[in-house]
């Protein structure tokens, strides 16, 4: 399949994709996307497929543009692919309460 996403890529310009999760699955593996656009909905479903999977390859991306929230909590995020590796560290966000223990 990475192969055939290749050609198309090398052909089109613009290529999006929408609601075809084995197919963004194998972009993001095979780091054949330019930008990367997430909506996060609040809601907890439990069940469901995985974006990034437990074959998911690891990719550092960067924010392009400051987040944009609705007004029902969905918020809207614009990410480009870095050249870096990606690394780890605190997730935890002191001024806004998240990692604390209290």
């Amino acid at each position: 399949m990475a192969g055939a996403v290749r050609e198309i890529r090398d052909r089109h310009e613009h290529v999006k994709v929408v609601g075809s999760l084995n197919l963004v699955q194998t972009l993001l593996g095979e780091k054949l996307f330019d930008r990367l656009d997430l909506w996060v909905h609040p809601i907890v479903l439990g069940v469901g497929k995985k974006v990034f999977d437990d074959d998911a390859v690891p990719a550092n991306v960067t924010l392009l543009e400051p987040p944009v929230a609705g007004p029902k909590g969905i918020v809207y995020l614009r990410y480009g692919l870095a050249d870096d590796m990606p690394g780890t560290g605190n997730m935890g966000a002191p001024d806004r309460g998240a990692g604390r223990d209290d």
